[in-house]
């Protein structure tokens, strides 16, 4: 637990950090779906499926150069469904990363990588032998997306992300000693500033 404290801390660190005077930020709200890994969605079918609807936000800092900062944060309400066996279930995720940019033209292509934690919650129904189970554990996310800008300060955002456990996961969520994964798809909108 100590390993994910030290992880969020420099993660938020590294986005606080001066800058100088000509950096510039975005800040991108996003909704998507996940699929793959541990999600048993195809992306043919994501669209079809809510139950894996994932929202969230980016914040991002750079400074003109191709190396940006970035901290993202991810939501799925339902992402274990509900109904028979749980009646709610989340997965949270929270990474900061550093994102290499191509700034050129209001088409804007990026990579990034980061690091930050999962976070996973269910709640079984009345009756079931749990109540329920957190499991938190650090992570890592790798991605790429575009920015199209239709004004100095506008655009939309097209971005998927592959997020992974580091280590094995929680042995009443996890069916496997395999880490917990997923891949997330996701449209926003881009606010710079």
């Amino acid at each position: 637990m100590k390993s994910i404290g030290r992880i969020l801390l420099c993660s938020t660190l590294l986005l606080l950090a001066p800058v100088t005077a000509s950096a510039q930020a975005e800040l991108t709200l996003f909704v998507g779906g996940n699929f793959g890994g541990n999600t048993d969605i195809h992306l043919d079918t994501l669209v079809s499926d809510t139950s894996q609807l994932d929202y969230g936000f980016r914040l991002g800092l750079f400074t003109g150069g191709l190396i940006s900062l970035e901290f993202d944060y991810g939501r799925t309400p339902n992402f274990y469904g509900t109904g028979t066996v749980f009646d709610s279930s989340s997965v949270t995720t929270m990474t900061g990363g550093m994102a290499l940019r191509f700034p050129a033209g209001p088409v804007r292509p990026y990579f990034v990588a980061g690091i930050g934690l999962i976070k996973r919650s269910i709640d079984y129904v009345q009756g079931a032998p749990q109540a329920s189970a957190t499991d938190s554990r650090a992570a890592y996310s790798l991605g790429a997306g575009v920015n199209v800008f239709f004004s100095q300060h506008v655009g939309i955002n097209g971005d998927f992300r592959y997020f992974r456990n580091f280590t094995a996961g929680n042995i009443v969520m996890d069916l496997s000693n395999d880490p917990f994964d997923y891949s997330r798809a996701s449209l926003g909108v881009v606010f710079k500033f």
